[in-house]
């Protein structure tokens, strides 16, 4: 299994005494949904376990502010931004398979800002965890499966504005093709897309820069075997100024809309892997897909994540 060799940038940060990630989250993130299978709770579950839990004590958590309709306007088109602000059910919307309301709206571009603001942390830091976004169904003039904003592709879309970065990684491992963030970035020679997904599974997949579409009901060895071969080929060919980690927890094996058959051990293997061959760049990791039959293993797995960022495991 790789290893990584390189001064890592947890360590780099260790002399500043800050823990890593540091997280960013806000109230305002939990979108009020009746019987839908998005579990729209799992936000402040996986919160207040992080709060709660004595190995992340000494993390600390940010609240973001909502990104701008100019960080919005960056991907998307105006005349579709118009439609969710004016809460316009629209050709343009409706694909998004959720109720459109201000609070949901809100929701959407209060979790954009913590993915613009853990981007701009792991910069400064090393590892930040947005406990929101990867809402990576969004394309630039429509909504689609759950998701109204593409908070990764704004994200990459700021920094390079700024100029803080000129190189972007997205690392795609949701069950679902981040097809929003393929075909956003489809002609970009700064933003390098590699999702590994379920193959037989939503959406109707757009091109990225790699994409490794598996057969249904893999499992731990062959699925962490393709993702080790993949990961160090495009470390090796391409070298990113920050790397955004789309950690969709719905490849587990007891997902509702996945059909894969990853355990709750091959997926801590997946985003220590991540973590580990990536260990030199800043990374930002983002929440996106989690379906599981227990709304507690999706939670659970989600902190594995911030455990795999952190080190713990």
């Amino acid at each position: 299994m790789f290893s990584a060799k390189k001064k890592t940038v947890s360590e780099k940060a260790q002399g500043g005494g800050l823990a890593l990630p540091v997280f960013i989250y806000s109230p305002g993130y939990n979108l009020q949904l009746e019987a839908h299978v998005f579990p729209a709770v799992k936000f402040s579950l996986i919160y207040s376990k992080l709060k709660e839990d004595p190995a992340f004590a000494q993390h600390r958590f940010f609240e973001p502010m909502p990104a701008s309709f100019d960080d919005a306007a960056t991907v998307h088109k105006k005349d579709y931004l118009q439609d969710l602000q004016t809460l316009n059910f629209s050709r343009r919307v409706y694909r998004s398979e959720l109720p459109l309301t201000k609070s949901i709206v809100d929701a959407f571009f209060l979790g954009t800002g913590g993915t613009i603001m853990a981007a701009e942390m792991a910069l400064d830091y090393g590892r930040a965890m947005n406990l929101s976004g990867g809402f990576h169904h969004a394309f630039a003039d429509h909504a689609e499966g759950f998701c109204y904003l593409n908070d990764v592709a704004i994200a990459v879309r700021v920094l390079q504005k700024q100029k803080r970065i000129k190189r972007a990684l997205i690392i795609d491992l949701d069950v679902h093709q981040g097809n929003g963030t393929a075909k956003i970035f489809r002609h970009s020679r700064h933003v390098f897309t590699f999702s590994m997904h379920e193959e037989k599974n939503y959406p109707i997949k757009e091109k990225g820069s790699l994409d490794i579409g598996l057969d249904s009901a893999m499992h731990d060895e062959e699925y962490l075997n393709l993702l080790e071969t993949n990961l160090m080929k495009v470390r090796k060919s391409y070298k990113a100024d920050l790397v955004f980690f789309v950690a969709g927890v719905d490849p587990y094996e007891n997902d509702r809309l996945g059909g894969l058959s990853i355990s709750k051990e091959g997926m801590a293997a997946r985003d220590r892997m991540v973590c580990e061959m990536f260990a030199d760049t800043p990374i930002a990791a983002v929440l996106a897909g989690g379906y599981a039959i227990k709304t507690e293993d999706t939670v659970d797995l989600h902190i594995q994540t911030a455990k795999a960022l952190a080190g713990m495991i």
